[in-house]
């Protein structure tokens, strides 16, 4: 398509999400007409309100939560001078909001009626236990880390996307990028052998999937065995409270790994009664179709409260069949290309003993009645690469949750949560490709008479009809189980312990693979019709005995294992003019072992098993925040009402790869009620993943041809050439900034609007280094891994290093010694905006909520080496695209509720493809529908709720993938449209 129609489909789509953004100002305008037709007794202190108040100055916090709540309040600034404020976000009562924003120590407040007042009541000697509200981003309670933005995706948020897994609902976050790894992309994906659970992911900023730390209640999580990345489908929904993603670098605060960001999943832990959830849904084009099930139980008492859940889902099977962008990879239809195998049934034949040919055999027939003349030449005949396999395998998942709050004395309170799940996947897989040597004494071809006296004959073949599919089934078992202490020091200090098990083991058997070997060339040169394979029929032909030997099962087994014990101490150590400054000071250990088995059984009962030499690493970190209140608004100074710092400094020391410090600092200058402005700068760094690190080491000795090293002597290059593992890696670094604004117009109650530009270099990327033949020519940016005129001392070093030699040294010696270990010479750079607003008012039809979301990327630029040349992979095939949003609406009245949400994903280009084409850009719509038998009140009652994914069934734009789908599975979902009914009951 031309660049003038593209840019217009282009300026179109952008044009649609500024609107999205604007319309959320256009209807601020407009909300006071609204709000002033609203009956006064809808500002009872009893109704639910959207509550959006960031942790600050608690008398700021105060003021804002009168706004919100229109409610009137009285307090002494003296009685709250110096503390600081809990953050509060979410739809609430004005008494919970209350109870969530006052921090430990405040005064007793209450409501009364329609005013706010201190309460000088007794507290009784076991008081109720004071949630401990995680902030993400700090170490410090009852502050929010200056300088940072944290989207929450809370309870309603959640429920309002009609997702039914954590995987979903954070797809559909701007922020992410999908094609990491997912179970849709596994199939065609660079990395799908190391997702053979069918696992997912959140891969921020698309730096990779290790670059995101995933944490569940702020502690980490294992990663999956084969993978390297937290598989967060292992999490239950149904457990999850809210989620807080923060797209900045955080390894100051949580160490290795945060180099995109953190995502927090927090845990539902305070809940009293019942809720059963039942639900159906289907794909309207037939497969898959998925139930789900949900039983949560809670109560709370004065001193503590539990909770305990199961969750159950089954979604079966999408074959590539089922879809007409998958069922075929014969694209010129659609102006691509024809990727289809010429390894198929019936078979090509390519060679008659030294000569080529091009010959297919003919269908129809079953290879007993075949004659020369029958061949078609010049006819190749052709299979879908896909056929067969399955898009999105058959799963079915058991998920248990449950969390345990104690206070045992008014000091001293305990906590544990525990998470346990199972995963399995079914899925069918096709063949391999064969090419088969055909013998003269091949009983069917001596039958055929076929080319006889001329030699061998060579077929390109697959043995899918002969064999059957080869069926691929994976089971993952995940545990997370953390408990810990806390105990309240005097004067609001508090130290906590806490030591957490993470566990993600996988099974994987893939059975019935070909195998090609001794069996199948005994089989082709077999001259009994009862032993011979026959490869000339359309279909399976072949006698049972000739298929004996040619199949073998693979069974692989990981299991990824992490135990962290940490401490911490923190609390007010100073009064500054803005208020309290706090420290938290602590300390961490983690240990993290993988073991990976891979089990080779054959056909005859013989096993062969080879495992990865277990990898173990220890790791000891030191950590230490501090926030500084610098100015509050009792200083009184024009335009600046609070100017807070919050500085964090951690150093890690590895057992495998020595040390890491990383700083943070951050600053949030708030200008007055409606305006801040932040920034952040900060250093964050990831580990090299064990496999790099472990396992054998190779040395090869070879030479080169002055064809390839223009510097070669005597007619070659001795050469020594490393290869395998590493262990001399150091961890990949990053340097993140960022710098934003939040905006809350007093001139429209409930408007907000915020945007966040980033900045990361990421640098020391662990890759390969490249060629040896350029380093050959042009040694220049390989002075780290090229070596010529080595020392005798260099070429002995290089060779203890390695386990295994092979080759023999070269006659003029070793000239050139070539690391191809994985180094880190790669970079990557990326920069962007996040734009987020929203507007919650109140009108005698309801209460609305309009939001728009967007990250708009301006610069993701790789580098492979040293002495590559920087690749703009910004809006490439199987790379991040430039712009990715999402908008909607939700109303609630009376116990109804709807919904309606764009989400958007931008054009980009196909560089791939010769010539480069077009990708269009993907709007799809999700709607909601519900009603709520308990209304607005907090008695129990039953809920159904209508939702349907990709409204208006939107087919994902044409791709031409060269993997042999018609979509790119990295950017655009295969579902199409989805409707799930949901039934849920609170007792």
């Amino acid at each position: 398509m031309g660049n003038s129609s593209a840019r217009m489909r282009r300026d179109g789509a952008r044009s649609l999400i500024v609107m999205a953004l604007a319309s959320v100002s256009a209807l601020a305008l407009n909300g006071p007409a609204f709000a002033q037709s609203t009956d006064e007794t809808s500002r009872v202190a009893t109704a639910e309100r959207d509550y959006d108040i960031p942790a600050q100055p608690l008398s700021s916090a105060l003021l804002r939560f009168a706004e919100q709540s229109d409610l009137q309040i009285l307090f002494s600034q003296e009685d709250i001078a110096g503390m600081t404020s809990r953050a509060v976000r979410g739809r609430l009562t004005p008494e919970a909001a209350l109870a969530q924003l006052l921090p430990q120590g405040a005064p007793r407040i209450e409501i009364a009626g329609d005013r706010v007042v201190r309460t000088d009541l007794p507290r009784p000697q076991y008081a109720e236990s004071d949630e401990e509200i995680v902030v993400t981003g700090t170490r410090i309670r009852g502050a929010a880390p200056a300088g940072a933005h944290v989207l929450t995706l809370d309870a309603d948020t959640i429920e309002e996307t009609g997702r039914t897994t954590l995987q979903d609902v954070l797809q559909t976050l701007p922020q992410n990028f999908p094609g990491s790894q997912n179970e849709a992309s596994q199939l065609g994906s660079i990395n799908a052998g190391r997702n053979v659970s069918f696992g997912s992911t959140v891969d921020l900023r698309g730096l990779g999937a290790d670059a995101t730390l995933t944490l569940l209640n702020g502690r980490r999580l294992a990663p999956a065995g084969f993978g390297n990345f937290v598989d967060i489908s292992a999490i239950p929904l149904a457990a999850v409270e809210r989620v807080d993603v923060l797209a900045d670098g955080a390894s100051a605060t949580y160490g290795a790994d945060a180099v995109a960001g953190v995502v927090n999943i927090i845990l539902r832990d305070d809940f009293e009664g019942a809720e059963t959830s039942v639900r159906y849904g289907a794909a309207t084009r037939g497969e898959p179709n998925e139930i789900g099930f949900s039983q949560v139980f809670g109560t709370t008492w004065r001193t503590g409260s539990a909770m305990i859940g199961y969750e159950y889902r089954d979604r079966s099977e999408l074959a590539a069949d089922d879809r007409w962008f998958s069922a075929t990879s014969d694209l010129r239809p659609w102006g691509g290309t024809n990727f289809s195998s010429p390894f198929t049934n019936p078979g090509n034949i390519t060679r008659i003993g030294a000569t080529n040919v091009v010959l297919a055999i003919p269908e129809g027939q079953d290879g007993t009645s075949l004659s020369a003349g029958d061949l078609l030449p010049g006819v190749v005949n052709q299979r879908p690469l896909n056929a067969g396999n399955s898009l999105l395998p058959q799963q079915t998942n058991h998920g248990v949750f449950a969390t345990l709050r104690q206070d045992i004395t008014p000091s001293l309170d305990v906590f544990v949560d525990l998470i346990a799940g199972r995963r399995e996947s079914e899925s069918d897989r096709w063949q391999n490709n064969a090419t088969l040597v055909v013998p003269e004494t091949n009983a069917y071809r001596v039958l055929n008479n076929l080319f006889p006296g001329q030699g061998a004959i060579r077929i390109n073949y697959n043995l899918g009809d002969d064999l059957g599919p080869s069926h691929f089934s994976t089971r993952a078992d995940t545990l997370s189980l953390a408990l810990g202490a806390g105990y309240e020091l005097p004067n609001e200090w508090r130290v906590e312990a806490s030591a957490s098990l993470s566990r993600y083991e996988t099974a994987a058997d893939q059975l019935n693979i070909f195998s090609p070997g001794a069996a199948l060339n005994a089989a082709l040169a077999s001259s009994d019709l009862n032993t011979a394979f026959n490869p000339f029929g359309d279909g399976a032909n072949s006698p049972a005995a000739a298929l004996v030997g040619l199949t073998f099962d693979d069974h692989l087994e990981g299991l990824s294992e992490m135990v962290v014990y940490g401490a911490k101490l923190d609390g007010p150590f100073m009064r500054l003019w803005g208020g309290q400054a706090r420290l938290a000071i602590g300390v961490e250990r983690r240990e993290e072992t993988l073991e990976l088995h891979r089990t080779r059984v054959a056909f005859t009962g013989t096993t062969v098993t080879t495992s990865v030499p277990e990898s173990a690493r220890t790791t000891d970190a030191i950590f230490a925040e501090v926030f500084l209140p610098l100015i509050g608004p009792e200083q009184n100074i024009f335009a600046v009402q609070g100017f807070d710092i919050s500085m964090s400094l951690r150093r890690e020391s590895a057992s495998d790869f020595g040390d890491a410090t990383t700083p943070k600092i951050g600053a949030t200058w708030t200008i007055n009620d409606e305006l801040a402005l932040r920034a952040s700068w900060g250093e964050s760094f990831k580990a090299p993943q064990f496999q790099y690190l472990r396992g054998n080491i190779v040395g090869t000795l070879t030479f080169a041809t002055p064809a390839q090293d223009p510097f070669a002597t005597n007619g070659s290059t001795g050469v020594l050439i490393l290869g395998g593992a590493n262990p001399g890696l150091r961890p990949e670094s990053a340097e993140n900034w960022t710098a934003g604004f939040d905006y809350r117009p007093a001139w429209a109650s409930g408007l907000r609007f915020n945007a966040t530009y980033y900045d990361i270099d990421f640098v020391d990327r662990i890759s390969p280094p490249g060629s040896i033949l350029s380093a050959l020519v042009n040694p220049v940016g390989y002075e780290t891994v090229f070596i010529r005129n080595p020392t005798q001392a260099q070429i002995d070093a290089y060779l203890a290093e390695a386990n295994t030699v092979v080759g023999a040294v070269p006659v003029d010696g070793v000239e050139v010694i070539w690391d191809d270990r994985q180094s880190n010479l790669a970079s990557l750079r990326t920069r962007g905006v996040d734009f987020g607003s929203s507007y919650s008012f109140d009108t005698s039809w309801g209460d609305f909520n309009v939001f728009a979301q967007a990250s708009l990327m301006l610069q993701y630029t790789v580098k492979t080496g040293p002495a590559s040349t920087p690749i703009d992979a910004l809006d490439t095939l199987f790379y991040p695209v430039d712009l990715r949003a999402r908008a909607g609406v939700s109303w609630n009245n009376e116990g109804w509720g709807a919904g309606l949400t764009a989400i958007y994903v931008d054009d980009y280009r196909d560089n791939i493809s010769t010539p480069a084409r077009d990708v269009d850009e993907w709007l799809t719509w999700d709607a909601q529908v519900s009603y709520d038998w308990s209304g607005e009140t907090e008695r129990a009652g039953p809920q159904i709720t209508l939702n349907v994914q990709n409204l208006f069934d939107e087919d994902p734009p044409f791709t031409n993938n060269p993997v042999g789908y018609a979509f790119d599975a990295q950017a655009h979902s295969p579902l199409g449209r989805f409707v799930s009914l949901e039934l849920r009951q609170r007792w």
